[in-house]
Parts: structure tokens; C-alpha cells; sequence
């Protein structure tokens, strides 16, 4: 039986990556895909087909972003490698640290080593943010993604008592994310976790392969029990445990554009999937 549902997947795989192979040679637009959908899922049900063409367009990414890509050239490779720019120009760590290394320069500030900055100069920085209209969040929890993009910045060695190192958005993006990722101490980043935040620094590449491997929406305290089962860090249902992977990685890999809160309402399961650019990006950052 498991192997009939195996062999199932299996081809519904294939047909996805046919689909998209075929997308990227012919050039088709989404609206094309979309017929091609229509005609090869003809037995699908529409809510399912809107599952497909995000299965179809995030099979394109990994084949523009291969790094055999015979597909480099072509006008649909060229649009999703702009959007995968464009995503990672506008993803909300960038635009904080944006906003943090302006401040800093009109100023004329520059962080010390043991010393922290004041709170006029997170207010500067919060009201500038208050202003993005990409930015949906309030003054108090702005104040603290500064306070720990500052860390970032300093770990990542882009800011310090000496300079305010001058840097285009591709490297600062891909410094920053591996002082996240690699650098910090999660501790002192997320200081309410104490000693669980390093624990689940120490494992935080199983957590990225569970969030990659699954490749669908799932419930955020579904993904955490499974994190928390395999690396014994906390207890079955901690409540406290899933809040703190929730505010603290889960947060920051959503504020690089790798995943997304696909529900975050307060009388629903918090719910994330990968966003259509993830594989790109984490080809980008970790190979």
C-alpha cells in the first residue's frame, strides 16, 4: 500500500518538474502555466490547482537557480532572478538595516565596543521605520529587531567604533545572514530563552532541512514538536519552547524572505511555508 502511495507522489513530482522544465524552454507567463494546468490537471479542483502553480513556479526557481542552469539567458529566467532580487532589496532585515547604518551616518555615530547605543537613537530609527509601509509592526517590537539587527551588524563586522563599512545589498545581506546564522550568540540575541536559545542555535541546521523538506504550509507547533522530538531540547507541548522558536528563528528567517506566515491570526494555528524565493536565497547564503 505505502509503496502505491509512493509511486503516486512520485509521478505527481514528475509532472511538476516536466511542467516547469516545459514553462522555462517555451517561455510561458504565469497566466500560460496556469492553462497548462488546466489542460494537464483537468481533474484537479480549482483550489488545488492554485497548490499546483506554487509547486510548478517554486520547481522553475530551482532550475534557474541550479548551478548547471542551461536556462540563464532566457526571458523567464531573467524575470524570476529580478524578483529574487528584488525580494532580497525589500525583505524587512535589509530595510532595517538600512534604516539603522542611515541613522548612524546622519549622526555621525558610530557604536562602541561595550557600550550600547542610546535610546534617542532607536527612537530615530523606529520613526523612520513607522513610515515603510512595508514594515507592519509596532514601535515596541521595532525597537527590538534595531536592538538585535545592531548586534548583527556588529557581529557581521559592517558596523563598529571605527567605521561603517561600505557595502552593496547582495553582500551586506549574505554578511548578515551568516553572522545570524553562524556568528551570534543566540543568547544574547534572544535573551529570554537563556540557555535554550544556544541549544537550538546548536541545532538549527536540522531545523532548516525539517522547515526545507517540508515544502508546504505547516502549523508552526506541528514543526516544533517534530524539532523538539529529535533534539530533546525541550518537552512535549512546552508551550514556552515553541513561543521562543516562533520569535526568535522562525522571526528572522521570515525577515529574510526564506519563509512566511501564511497564518498568524489570534483564533488560528500560526502556519509558515517557504517563500517562492527560498531555494535561491539559500543557495545564495550557504553554498
Amino acid at each position: 500500500m505505502k509503496h502505491s502511495a509512493d509511486v503516486i507522489t512520485h509521478r505527481f513530482k514528475s509532472s511538476i518538474n516536466t511542467l516547469a522544465l516545459y514553462a522555462l524552454e517555451h517561455e510561458l507567463s504565469n497566466d500560460l502555466i496556469a492553462s497548462e494546468i488546466d489542460k494537464r490537471f483537468n481533474n484537479v479542483k480549482s483550489i488545488k490547482k492554485d497548490k499546483i502553480m506554487q509547486d510548478v513556479l517554486q520547481s522553475c526557481y530551482r532550475l534557474v537557480w541550479n548551478v548547471n542552469n542551461p536556462f540563464e539567458a532566457g526571458f523567464a529566467a531573467k524575470k524570476i532572478q529580478n524578483d529574487y532580487r528584488e525580494c532580497l532589496n525589500n525583505c524587512d532585515v535589509m530595510i532595517i538595516a538600512r534604516c539603522i547604518i542611515n541613522v548612524l551616518k546622519n549622526t555621525n555615530q558610530k557604536p562602541k565596543k561595550n557600550e550600547r547605543l542610546s535610546a534617542d537613537f532607536y527612537s530615530q530609527c523606529v520613526n523612520s521605520l513607522l513610515s515603510n509601509p512595508l514594515l507592519q509592526y509596532d514601535s515596541d517590537l521595532l525597537t527590538i529587531y534595531c536592538k538585535q539587527t545592531v548586534i548583527i551588524l556588529k557581529v557581521a563586522g559592517i558596523i563598529n567604533e571605527n567605521k561603517i563599512m561600505e557595502i552593496n545589498s547582495d553582500d551586506l545581506y549574505r554578511q548578515m545572514f551568516l553572522a545570524f546564522w553562524n556568528k551570534c550568540n543566540w543568547k544574547s540575541l534572544f535573551p529570554s530563552g537563556g540557555y535554550i536559545s544556544n541549544e537550538i542555535k546548536n541545532s538549527r541546521q536540522l531545523l532548516l532541512d525539517i522547515i526545507v523538506n517540508t515544502n508546504k504550509s505547516v502549523q508552526l507547533d506541528e514543526l516544533a514538536q517534530t524539532f523538539f522530538e529529535l533534539t530533546g531540547i525541550a518537552k512535549y507541548n512546552d508551550l514556552f519552547a515553541v513561543s521562543l522558536l516562533d520569535f526568535s528563528v522562525i522571526t528572522w528567517l521570515s525577515f529574510f524572505g526564506i519563509i512566511r506566515y501564511t497564518e498568524n491570526s489570534f483564533d488560528k494555528p500560526v502556519t509558515i511555508a517557504l517563500t517562492q524565493h527560498a531555494f535561491p536565497l539559500l543557495q545564495f547564503l550557504l553554498c
